[in-house]
């Protein structure tokens, strides 16, 4: 059945199947109810079963606090882009975007770029399906793996997703993960003439956190004993000082800016000439701060 193959992973139904979530949850067994009913004239709307399944299953964290923190906000990021791909006409998977010629093109980026990590967790790769299933199954089977590991093997090393060869820990890659979905969400909302969607405070924090510790490996120039303060404002922001060397002690820059355009900024969705920011100290590294901040995407 359709609900089946919406995002079944033990993850988003923490560790129940399907039919053990429905059985167990009285909202999600009474549309199901209604939804399997003998009523002919009760003909429910396309995917709507799907639908509550996965909204059910998005709500449900695993049980280790560690692996929740950082599977929580992929997932939530998963069921979103899910259910704005659903609904794609032939036509709009056509639209264009700026970097992948196509929505479809850049579907078949994003299932990419989460290649690694899901090879990394042993999830055996899709077959050659259309794009969206592919996609669609590869990210469920992440998940599912996500939820059976515990949290010492979020330290792990894994590959990272990006222009130039990074590893990270296996907490980066899917924070990573998690931030290029919420990305390319967003340049599908834009291809449809729809407002964007920022995440909610707390993952936005996390991205952010993720790309001001990345931020150090960015900058071309070696510059000792030199730190930065980060102020983001706004849902979702904090002060974070960065340093970059283990030495660097002297704060010559802080830069301030709204949370949701910074981390925009590090998916290169801002121009750093034309991002909006106030600096404070040395203007002239605060301007290569951020111009080193919009490599870090995974474009």
């Amino acid at each position: 059945m359709v609900a089946e193959a919406a995002m079944t992973d033990a993850y988003l139904s923490n560790g129940h199947g399907a039919d053990g979530h429905v059985g167990s949850c009285p909202h999600c067994r009474a549309a199901i109810t209604f939804l399997d009913g003998p009523d002919p004239a009760a003909v429910a709307p396309p995917r709507l079963r799907a639908a509550v399944l996965t909204r059910a299953r998005r709500r449900r964290a695993p049980a280790e606090k560690g692996v929740a923190e950082v599977a929580v906000p992929y997932a939530e990021q998963v069921a979103l882009l899910d259910e704005l791909l659903a609904g794609l006409t032939t036509r709009q998977w056509g639209a264009p975007v700026a970097r992948h010629r196509t929505v479809r093109r850049m579907i078949e980026h994003l299932a990419a770029n989460d290649g690694p990590v899901a090879w990394f967790l042993g999830v055996r790769a899709p077959e050659p399906d259309p794009v969206y299933p592919r996609w669609r199954e590869q990210a469920g089977s992440l998940l599912q793996r996500v939820s059976a590991t515990t949290g010492a093997l979020l330290g792990a090393e894994v590959e990272l997703a990006g222009a130039k060869p990074v590893r990270g820990s296996l907490r980066h890659a899917l924070i990573q993960r998690t931030f290029e979905t919420w990305t390319h969400a967003d340049d599908v909302r834009q291809a449809l003439g729809r407002p964007a969607q920022p995440p909610p405070p707390d993952h936005l924090r996390m991205i952010a956190e993720f790309g001001l510790a990345m931020l150090p490996r960015a900058i071309r120039k070696s510059r000792r004993d030199v730190s930065a303060t980060f102020v983001l404002t706004g849902p979702g922001g904090g002060s974070w000082t960065v340093p970059l060397s283990p030495a660097s002690e002297r704060v010559t820059a802080v830069v301030s800016a709204d949370a949701v355009d910074f981390c925009r900024l590090l998916a290169d969705r801002w121009e750093p000439g034309c991002f909006p920011y106030a600096a404070e100290g040395d203007p002239a590294f605060a301007r290569e701060l951020l111009r080193a901040a919009a490599t870090l995407g995974c474009d």
